[in-house]
């Protein structure tokens, strides 16, 4: 080698030294921007975060942000608190906010949700020297409420309501905004609170979430293995469960070749996997056979269930609370809600048959029972054929009720009466009952309007769920408080209401709460066609 040349030798050790300090700087970097860039759930952590002492004590909260990076900076404003209209909501958040304050934890209290706000903050995205920003979502808008222990709570509301967003705040897949909720004790808020949490608790989606190539076995293994199950207790533990959902003939048939009931019960039986305490987010479709799995998985848990099908709901819970436009609306035992939202008894009268009625095809021979009915009662049929009458009557004619059907059971020989039923309204009509009022409520506030076509040909502006509504300048000497109609209203296949129909005009009665809506020319409303504002009117 030549004089005055330097030498460059690399070593082994210094290559290997290089490699693996690539290694990790490149591992950290990953782990890094796998927490700051936003999951599928649109959930982040702060670019600083591993500044923060609470990410290496795991105390102190478990902060999270939500959007890009590269959002502008701002702050969402926080959830104005509305009190509640309904005395069972307000009771019970009395009830829970005193047990906070108090410092009371009770033993048969499986959940305790204080005000817990999610908002979601709207997108927002930074352009040529400018920020464009939509308005925030209020999701969920303050909930109180307390679940116990060995009961089934059922969770209803239309599309919107917020019913998705709670179960995904309680089971730490969203975080919250505002307030907090403890199960058994854990603070969905900390971080060590969410890590007892996912042991305790187990959750059924809504749609399937299963491999087409493995089977039922081979599922619970790997869910259990996930959960942290001791190797030696997962066989028994999935010979168990298979047996329960009554899959055990399946457990090495692969899950793509099952039905759809099938691939439900398997779903439920992933969610039971190390005795949750906690079960939540069941949306059953396979009828009777998983009824019983879930009457079953109560004992010693609290399940959650959110569904669309009032029978469920009606067979199955121990509690429901309806929820609409993100607020709890009511909250009680199904007989509770009946009694208090719907439109009042159902009595339905059967007919025996006979000669004289089956050659009369209108029914003339059951007029004596309309009169009955009409003269005790003011109330006509709701649904009538020549086997069977159905009637509604009104919650402020139940004092007569008793003396009433008395009468009716000692002339049912004279009617030619077979059978009498009494009961209360279905449970659907609750919730169609308080899906329109907080539609109603929310029109209101913002000047959401639609047309109602009369069939006298004229056409009302009224805002969305409005039941009664009164038509303007049909006041008369004999009738001084106008005329008004009933609208009929049903969700369609996305959740939204719509009229699909509406009764014969009628006097309005005196001394009722009328409210005029807002003009939705003063709001900004554009596109509806002229017509005339009708009256509120709350019956």
């Amino acid at each position: 080698m030549r004089r005055g040349m330097s030498t460059c030798v690399i070593s082994v050790d210094i290559i290997y030294q290089w490699q693996v300090g690539s290694f990790l700087f490149w591992f950290v970097l990953a782990m890094y921007f796998d927490n700051i860039i936003p999951n599928a759930s649109g959930v982040r952590k702060p670019i600083f975060y591993f500044l923060t002492p609470g990410y290496w004590t795991g105390k102190g909260g478990n902060k999270m942000e939500e959007g890009s990076i590269f959002s502008c900076i701002g702050s969402v404003p926080p959830v104005e608190h509305v009190a509640s209209e309904d005395q069972d909501v307000l009771e019970e958040e009395t009830l829970v906010k005193q047990q906070a304050m108090d410092g009371i934890v009770d033993p048969n209290i499986a959940v305790q949700i204080h005000g817990l706000a999610k908002t979601y903050p709207g997108t927002t995205k930074l352009g040529c020297c400018k920020c464009t920003k939509t308005s925030p979502f209020h999701a969920v808008k303050g909930l109180w409420m307390n679940i116990a222990k060995d009961q089934l709570f059922c969770m209803l509301g239309p599309n919107g309501a917020g019913k998705t967003t709670s179960i995904s705040c309680l089971t730490g897949i969203n975080p919250i905004t505002g307030g907090d909720a403890l199960i058994y004790g854990d603070s969905v808020r900390s971080s060590v609170g969410m890590s007892n949490i996912r042991k305790m608790i187990g959750v059924c989606p809504q749609f399937d979430i299963l491999w087409d190539a493995l089977s039922s076995e081979e599922h619970l293994h790997l869910f259990a293995s996930i959960k942290g199950l001791p190797p030696p207790s997962i066989n028994s533990t999935a010979e168990k469960l298979l047996a329960d959902v009554k899959l055990t003939g399946a457990a090495k048939v692969r899950a793509g070749s099952y039905s759809g009931g099938m691939k439900r019960r398997l779903s439920v039986a992933v969610a039971l996997i190390g005795d949750p305490k906690l079960t939540t987010g069941m949306d059953p479709i396979t009828r009777r056979h998983v009824w019983d799995i879930i009457q079953e998985s109560k004992k010693g848990r609290a399940i959650i269930l959110t569904t669309h099908s009032m029978e469920e709901a009606d067979i199955l819970s121990d509690r429901i609370g309806i929820m609409a436009k993100g607020r709890l609306r009511c909250i009680g035992t199904s007989i509770r809600l009946k009694s208090r939202f719907g439109t009042g008894f159902v009595a339905t009268v059967s007919f025996t048959e006979s000669k004289k009625d089956n050659s009369n095809a209108s029914g003339d021979s059951h007029e004596p029972v309309k009169r009955f009915f009409n003269e005790h009662l003011k109330v006509e049929p709701a649904d009538e054929n020549k086997a069977f009458m159905t009637f509604v009557i009104p919650h402020d004619k139940e004092k007569l009720l008793t003396g009433f059907f008395e009468e009716l059971e000692n002339r049912e020989s004279e009617f030619g009466i077979s059978d009498i039923q009494l009961g209360l309204a279905t449970l659907e009509e609750v919730f169609l009952n308080i899906a329109r009022r907080a539609e109603l409520e929310n029109a209101t506030t913002e000047g959401i309007m639609v047309t109602l076509d009369l069939v006298s040909g004229i056409s009302l502006e009224i805002p969305v769920g409005a039941r009664f509504v009164g038509i303007p300048d049909t006041e008369s000497a004999e009738n001084p408080s106008g005329v008004m109609v009933e609208v009929y209203w049903q969700q369609d296949g996305s959740g939204s209401m719509c009229i699909t129909g509406h009764s014969s005009e009628m006097r309005v009665p005196q001394n009722v709460l009328v409210t005029r809506p807002p003009s939705p020319n003063a709001l900004g409303h554009k596109g509806l066609r002229q017509a005339v504002r009708g009256i509120v009117i709350d019956l």
